[in-house]
């Protein structure tokens, strides 16, 4: 009996502490659908407001709603050739974000909690790409999903996501 009250404690604790922790880092908005980063340094980045005829490729980013994991929130960073690490948005429980990528070839999308998941995509301006995240089961916090959805039901799952 004692085992299971200090199991039903620690996991109570490891909730409190990640929604706490998510709590505070939410407070930071980032907002990057409308820019573009025109340097290749980390130092000194040049941002460029988009103008209409600007080509770029679209990166819809959504997560269900889900029990499971739903304290549990992370940041998605972008690398490419012109940006070295750049965060473009917090992914949460029931939440979807629309990205503008301004640079096209190889590009790795990841997010982390206590381990990292990496997706590759080769990017091509006018394409849209559909990016179905969640949380898997961990041992202390949870692990990012990150899966690249066929545009077809990519559509549909992103439009049935109610939170923004």
């Amino acid at each position: 009996m004692d085992r299971m009250k200090r199991t039903i404690i620690l996991l109570s604790a490891i909730l409190v502490l990640s929604y706490v922790c998510n709590a505070q880092t939410d407070t930071t908005k980032t907002t990057t659908d409308s820019l573009t980063i025109k340097g290749k340094t980390t130092d000194s980045l040049s941002v460029k407001v988009q103008t209409e005829d600007t080509k770029y490729a679209t990166l819809y980013v959504y997560r269900p709603a889900l029990f499971v994991g739903s304290f549990i929130s992370y940041n998605l960073h972008i690398i490419n050739s012109a940006i070295q690490d750049s965060i473009i948005g917090r992914v949460k429980n029931n939440s979807k974000f629309i990205v503008k990528i301004y640079q096209e070839g190889k590009a790795q999308i990841f997010g982390q909690t206590e381990s990292k998941r990496v997706i590759n995509i080769d990017v091509k301006f006018g394409k849209k790409y559909f990016l179905k995240s969640g949380i898997a089961t961990g041992v202390f916090v949870g692990r990012p999903e990150l899966d690249l959805i066929y545009p077809e039901q990519g559509e549909l799952d992103f439009e049935n996501v109610a939170g923004r």
